[in-house]
């Protein structure tokens, strides 16, 4: 058989393709002198040879795998991996959104740590449906062919036997001190667990795209501000060259707003390249592909200022209720118990319930069918495990308490970020008061430089320094706005607050 042809871009030092027919004819060189020792008949000769004609291409990949020969040196045989499916071809289409609820369900529904949460909470549930299963009884039914001849001790000829029938098992466990019980309620405190922290990964999802939403308004609002201060200092320069050409302005002005304007222009060339990075990581968050276009048509809305009246040590207790990680922890922990629970009732005897039926035939004529059954209660004893069972228990038991003490430390923790996102909601509101005094100062202040400069009576250093003003009041302003959104959304999330609108569809 000819060797297969080398894939390209394999190098040629790898053997694989060029041994695969020396290992052939090697194979079949031993099964010939398999067949000459010992005589085998040609039928199985031949399946021996087809079975090694079927091992041929595993021994050819597992040949061919070579590593670098020195330090440094990469590993290029990427074909030896498996073949996987191509990844479909991302749209490039625009999608629009009218509000920032259905932007986050369409990230609820489409990112992958969703779909892994869902799947994970699934499989916890179908491990609960094994653990309830053991309060039922199994019955297993079988089909049994025999062909027996007995040992003849007179040396007459016993006749050949073939007996074939169905039969029937039953087994059911009547009481086994409650190990089945606790075996149950280990597994539906883990499938708690795992809903509980598919919540928490859910409200991450959501507290992804709300930051990612407030960056793209702030990068946005930096855009806009850029944008006024190019257009204010392009004013500006045709001022100054009419003043120039008129003779009531030096060219030292000129050059001095000319400098101002290439600065304003490459400054809103940045914050519309950060306002595009904003938007990608808008787009990872919520689950779209970057080569969509992202249309968000909808106003902004600020949240209610958090209530004066409102107090941390509500907040915390809030916190505490309905953290869906910390119940998490607490859910896990009495799964551990319910373990070590099960663990030391399984030292205990067992009482079941055992029956069997069948129903046996014969090939033979001269031979009458027979029907065979029995019933039973069994007790089972553990007398001597080498102490399995009690380490088991043991194990289970520190478990308990170290996830107890885990949740003690995220309690600690969520505090932490209660009174943080607390704080900055506070000082965000108080820091958007003081902005808007200084954007209206700065607005005012610009507007009389700009009249001053028109009339005559105002310098050009004057009438650049208060636009640049406005146009940090204007940034300072959308900072401001977009750290009380994002303040807003921290604290929701550290207080593991579910939102109103939920995922109607599976994953």
């Amino acid at each position: 058989m000819p060797a297969p042809p080398a894939r390209q871009g394999v190098p040629a030092q790898f053997p694989g393709a060029c041994e695969a027919g020396t290992r052939i004819r090697a194979a079949q060189s031993d099964l010939r002198l398999a067949y000459n020792r010992f005589t085998l008949k040609p039928i199985p000769y031949r399946l021996l040879l087809c079975a090694s004609l079927a091992l041929w291409p595993s021994w050819g990949h597992g040949a061919a795998l070579v590593l670098p020969e020195r330090p440094g040196a990469f590993w290029l045989q990427l074909d030896a991996l498996p073949e996987l499916a191509r990844p479909t071809v991302e749209r490039a289409d625009a999608i629009r959104f009218d509000s920032l609820a259905a932007l986050t369900e369409h990230a609820l529904r489409e990112r992958a740590e969703s779909r892994a949460a869902w799947l994970g909470i699934q499989a916890e549930a179908a491990r609960l449906d094994v653990a309830t299963a053991a309060n039922w009884p199994s019955l297993t039914g079988q089909f049994n062919f025999t062909r027996s001849r007995a040992l003849s001790s007179s040396g007459s000829p016993v006749p050949t036997l073939h007996r074939y029938g169905p039969s029937l098992s039953l087994a059911y466990v009547l009481y086994d001190f409650g190990a089945r019980a606790a075996s149950i309620d280990t597994q539906r405190y883990q499938l708690i667990a795992s809903l509980l922290n598919g919540n928490r990964t859910l409200q991450n999802t959501i507290a992804e795209v709300e930051t990612a939403y407030y960056a793209v308004l702030a990068a946005r609002a930096v855009v806009a501000a850029q944008a006024q201060q190019e257009t204010a200092l392009r004013s500006s320069l045709d001022a100054v060259e009419v003043r120039l050409r008129g003779g009531l302005a030096a060219r030292a002005d000129q050059l001095r707003a000319r400098a101002a304007s290439s600065e304003a222009t490459l400054a809103r060339q940045a914050a519309e390249r950060d306002l595009a990075k904003a938007e990608a990581t808008l787009k990872q968050a919520a689950g779209i592909a970057q080569t969509q276009t992202l249309v968000l048509a909808w106003e902004g809305m600020p949240p209610t200022p958090l209530d004066a009246a409102v107090l941390l040590a509500d907040l915390l207790a809030e916190a505490e209720r309905q953290r869906p990680d910390l119940r998490a922890l607490q859910a896990a922990a009495a799964s551990a118990r319910s373990e070590a629970e099960r663990a030391r009732a399984a030292r205990w005897p067992s009482l079941s319930l055992t029956a069997n039926t069948g129903r046996t035939f014969f090939l033979e004529d001269e031979r009458t069918p027979s029907t065979s059954y029995s019933v039973g209660v069994n007790l089972s004893v553990p007398l001597f495990d080498g102490g399995r069972l009690a380490a088991q228990a043991r194990a289970a038991e520190r478990d308990a308490e170290r996830l107890q003490a885990e949740a003690d430390s995220q309690r600690s923790q969520v505090a932490l970020a209660v009174a943080e996102a607390y704080h900055d909601v506070r000082h965000a509101q108080t820091q958007r008061e003081g902005v808007a005094t200084q954007f209206d100062s700065a607005s005012e202040s610009a507007r009389a430089a700009e009249a001053r400069y028109g009339a005559g009576v105002g310098s050009l250093l004057e009438l650049l320094t208060a636009q640049a003003d406005l146009a940090r009041a204007r940034q300072a302003q959308a900072q401001a706005d977009s750290d009380w959104l994002a303040a807003f959304s921290r604290l929701n999330h550290a207080l593991g607050r579910l939102p109103l609108v939920t995922s109607a569809n599976p994953p």
